[in-house]
């Protein structure tokens, strides 16, 4: 009597299931994230919110970008005025020369201890046009403002700032105004040409990308494309002559900061585009409408740590400039969660990280149990089978009746073992963007030799730990899985040495716990 294929391989669906739902997601995010399909070309002419545009060199087409900076040639009639503005979130430090922000320093309490981080830096006297918020005119750009005042109440302060020029042709103020609770700030301009003046006034407002000299990556040129989502383009890829017409929102990042304008309340930036490419610096430009009356507007903008509690307060689109965004984000923002409350209790996120895999083990352990036992059954299969080929390998027929016999008696063990793999890997992933990329882990201490979870291993002990934990994983686990393991051991060492100590201390622990698993299954088995 015949055997049916059933019968042969008793696969249950349930085991395929799993492995083929993760497969078709897989496939869906590498074909919509890596080879997105290109939009048709609109041939309508209504200009919409973020449509791009490409600037030609000649007047003729479309007006050309102006990133040059001519200034009022004037003598310094008195030193700068400082101002500092200390709020609980960073310290802002203004300075009459350009009415510019000099310097922005975000606080971040790292261990219990207080640290600031630098974005902005004062400019040097020579390159006075890479002043932060400087607003640049047409031909007659003002540099040496007059310090107006400063008021404050319970959840803002206002810095006031005005120049008068001596031809009496044009005045311009600047104000901004600081958010104490948030890290928004605000830049209200007014331009006021005068009768004498002719010919119409624009301004733009130039502001820079985070520079963080002591963080690897970036920057980032950050704006909200025609389908309506955020966009990030590396700096040193940007095309010079392309643009935005009236943005939504336009600035630029770095691996954990944001400098960008997130609401343009008057309808003031008619484009936007960029200046400066280089490896540290890219500058944002917002070019304003000509204007020949007085008129004033109000530009908002956002300065802060790419953090979501922080990020909620003034535009939750900004989630979209996290790393770990897209369709891993649930996983990666309740891992991200749950960190943070175990460090709550044990006040270090090395020791959260260890629980975190701790506990990952114990919830995967049925399913790694059900693993090993398949795998022990195939094993067990593969002896037997090899014992009918030898003992009938001249009797065909006879050796297939009892390779029959011995799966429909045994039966073939599915793919199901390796379901405790495809479980991890979402998390693997979810977990890497949420440490190598979280403001949480930068300069966050393990012990000993690990004082940044976000970085690099310097001494790469803990790759030296994984392989020798995986090797050891190799002599105390099944024999014919032992060259596997090895090689992998080499792989994997040689692949984390280059991902943060933190992800690291990860898959080192993960490892080690699994060779403890298996030697106390064993040790219980034996019992």
């Amino acid at each position: 009597m015949g055997l049916t294929y059933g019968e042969i391989f008793p696969m249950k669906f349930k085991d395929l299931l799993l492995p083929a739902g993760l497969t078709l997601i897989t496939v869906w995010a590498v074909q919509t994230f890596l080879f997105p399909k290109k939009g048709a070309s609109d041939a309508s002419s209504t200009i919409r919110s973020g449509q791009s545009f490409v600037a030609p060199t000649s007047k003729i087409e479309l007006k050309p970008l102006n990133k040059e900076i001519d200034f009022i040639d004037e003598k310094r009639s008195k030193k700068a005025i400082i101002t500092e503005v200390e709020t609980d979130l960073a310290n802002y430090v203004f300075t009459s020369d350009g009415a510019t922000l000099d310097r922005v320093e975000i606080k971040r309490v790292v261990n219990g201890k207080q640290r600031l981080i630098n974005t902005v830096f004062p400019v040097i006297q020579n390159e006075k046009e890479n002043g932060c918020f400087l607003v640049a005119l047409e031909e007659k750009t003002p540099y040496y403002y007059t310090f107006i005042g400063r008021d404050e109440t319970d959840s803002e302060v206002n810095i006031r700032y005005r120049y008068d020029s001596p031809k009496n042709d044009i005045a311009v103020s600047k104000i901004y105004t600081i958010f104490k609770e948030t890290y928004k700030v605000n830049l209200t301009v007014e331009l006021e040409p005068k009768k004498s003046l002719s010919d119409p006034v624009q301004a733009r407002i130039f502001f820079p990308s985070p520079f963080t000299p002591e963080i690897p990556g970036g920057p980032y040129s950050v704006f909200v494309n025609e389908k309506g989502s955020i966009k990030r383009v590396v700096g040193n890829k940007i095309n010079e002559q392309e643009g935005l017409f009236n943005p939504q929102l336009f600035g630029g990042d770095t691996k954990y900061f944001l400098h960008t304008m997130v609401e343009d309340q008057d309808s003031f930036v008619n484009r936007a585009y960029y200046r400066e490419k280089s490896s540290e610096k890219l500058f944002a430009i917002l070019e304003g409408p000509a204007v020949t009356q007085r008129t004033k507007w109000t530009v908002s903008f956002y300065f802060g740590p790419k953090e979501e509690a922080a990020m909620a307060l003034v535009d939750a689109r900004l989630f979209q400039t996290l790393d770990y965004s897209g369709i891993l984000a649930p996983v990666s923002k309740f891992l991200l969660a749950f960190l943070k409350f175990l460090h709550k209790y044990v006040g270090n996120y090395g020791l959260a990280i260890i629980l975190l895999t701790l506990l990952m083990k114990l919830l995967l352990l049925p399913f790694t149990m059900k693993a090993e036992k398949g795998i022990k059954q195939r094993a067990e299969l593969q002896k037997k089978l090899k014992y009918v080929e030898q003992k009938y390998k001249h009797d065909k027929e006879t050796l297939n009746q009892a390779k029959a016999e011995l799966i429909k008696k045994h039966g073939m063990p599915g793919i199901g073992g390796c379901l405790p793999m495809f479980l991890q890997m979402p998390i693997f992933f979810a977990l890497s963007r949420v440490l190598s990329s979280s403001i949480e882990f930068y300069q966050a201490p393990f012990m000993f030799w690990i004082t940044d979870l976000s970085a690099k291993d310097p001494y790469y002990i803990l790759p030296v730990l994984l392989i020798s934990t995986m090797l050891l994983q190799a002599f105390t686990g099944e024999k014919s899985q032992q060259m596997t393991i090895i090689v992998m051991a080499l792989v994997f060492g040689a692949f984390v040495s280059s991902l943060s100590a933190g992800l690291a201390l990860y898959i080192m622990v993960s490892s080690l716990l699994g060779v403890v698993q298996t030697v106390l299954q064993r040790r219980l088995t034996t019992a």
